[in-house]
């Protein structure tokens, strides 16, 4: 991980330490890339294939399927941003299902690359640096309360 994300990481505990004004610069973000939400996720899975070959094989399954259910989770937890308990409900049961696929700890830090790759990329110059600032912060905090539910 970049220092200035584990910084954040150390941080942020009991809430999402994000500013109305990031939550809505994630929410307005995501909207504005959801009508190309399928290239968004395509550069995601080619980019994290790039970065960290060996994890191919933890994909068993349909691509097809698993990026719907990549986009729609990515989905669920934008739209739970003002709902912190439903929020960390959602990393709590990622981070149980991805134990059980495979993946460790070590994945996390590419999987953040990837997305916030992906993301600048799907939405070109829309993606500012409050933006990514704020995907940033969320990213850190999801992936930190995900390895900590995963592996403590």
């Amino acid at each position: 991980m970049r220092p200035r994300i584990s910084g954040l990481l150390r941080a942020m505990s009991r809430s999402h330490g994000l500013s109305p004004a990031e939550v809505a610069e994630i929410q307005n973000s995501f909207d504005r890339m959801w009508p190309r939400s399928n290239v968004m996720v395509d550069l995601f899975y080619d980019r994290l294939f790039e970065l960290v070959p060996d994890s191919r094989p933890l994909f068993r399954d349909d691509m097809a399927n698993l990026k719907r259910k990549f986009i729609s989770t990515l989905a669920v937890i934008v739209g739970s941003l003002d709902n912190l308990s439903g929020l960390l409900s959602v990393a709590d049961k990622l981070a149980r299902d991805h134990v059980h696929y495979g993946v460790t700890a070590s994945h996390y830090a590419p999987v953040g690359e990837a997305l916030l790759w992906s993301m600048r990329e799907g939405l070109g110059t829309h993606w500012t640096p409050a933006v990514e600032d704020a995907w940033t912060k969320l990213y850190v905090f999801l992936s930190g309360r995900m390895i900590a539910a995963a592996y403590a």
